[in-house]
């Protein structure tokens, strides 16, 4: 498993952070999605052999937000 940070853009209120954490029920290999929009940051836990770090961010990207920067991981 691996884990990786990214800060986001655009995600403003708590519904934009649970709609970013509702990718973990909708692609296989991601195992944990946390979403922060008071820091507008999320941390994904992921099988890297299952789920490449860019599938994750258009995942993200694909709901209306934008991936800034990766934090870390």
């Amino acid at each position: 498993m691996k884990t990786i940070i990214f800060r986001i853009g655009g995600m403003e209120c708590p519904n934009c952070a649970m709609l970013i954490e509702s990718i973990e029920n909708k692609r296989s290999g991601i195992t944990r999605v946390e979403a922060s929009y008071r820091k507008s940051q999320v941390s994904v836990e992921f099988d890297d052999e299952v789920v490449s770090e860019e599938i994750i961010k258009n995942k993200i990207t694909d709901l209306g937000y934008r991936v800034l920067s990766h934090v870390k991981g």
